[in-house]
């Protein structure tokens, strides 16, 4: 039976599991980026992989019409326990990156991906493994990017320094986008980055 806590983090009360990747550095730098964002009343927001759910109840405490999906079981049912327990309301959806989404479906996009570069299977391990140079996961989150963000849309899509973000910033300027880094945190081994993906409004 999977081990669970419940604690409090950035003043949301979060129900963990073992088997459910929990927050970390990597997470919290993607918070900070979008509780920077103030006011999100209105749009329609995507957390994709959402893990525990805290960015997506972020996202929701800031006024998004939210929606939070993962391709693990565990992880949507965990992050509907904790959109409950934290007195939000968005729709948590089982679904493999952005495949189940309808075109032009989300004013802002955030992820924080698998992007360790190892080839692990099972849970939890799927959560952080990113194949060869951690990459599998962005490129094919990169690849229908485009498709399901509205006009004038963004993303916000965690990347460390070994995943050569440089390929991540020319693929999104190739596809129509305008890419700056919106965050970045020096770890002791590596860096992490937080790349903004902004559609051009007259593609």
């Amino acid at each position: 039976m999977a081990e669970v806590e419940v604690v409090e983090v950035r003043g949301f009360k979060l129900e963990l599991r073992d088997t459910v990747y929990k927050p970390a550095e990597d997470s919290f730098l993607m918070l900070d980026v979008i509780l920077s964002l103030g006011s999100l009343r209105g749009l329609s927001c995507l957390d994709l992989g959402t893990g525990s759910g805290i960015l997506a109840l972020a996202l929701a405490r800031l006024g998004c019409v939210t929606v939070a999906s993962d391709v693990s079981l565990e992880a949507v049912n965990l992050a509907k326990r904790n959109f409950s327990l934290n007195g939000l309301s968005g729709e948590v959806v089982q679904a493999d990156l952005t495949g189940a989404f309808r075109d032009r479906s989300f004013d802002l996009l955030v992820s924080n991906p698998p992007y360790l570069p190892v080839d692990e299977a099972g849970e939890p391990a799927k959560a952080w493994s990113g194949g060869e140079k951690g990459r599998a996961v962005i490129d094919r989150l990169l690849s229908d990017l485009r498709r399901v963000l509205k006009p004038g849309g963004k993303a916000m899509i965690l990347h460390a320094d070994f995943n050569e973000p440089s390929l991540s910033v020319e693929l999104g300027r190739r596809n129509g986008f305008e890419v700056r880094v919106a965050g970045r945190r020096k770890l002791a081994f590596h860096e992490l980055f937080v790349l903004e993906f902004e559609l051009k409004r007259c593609e």
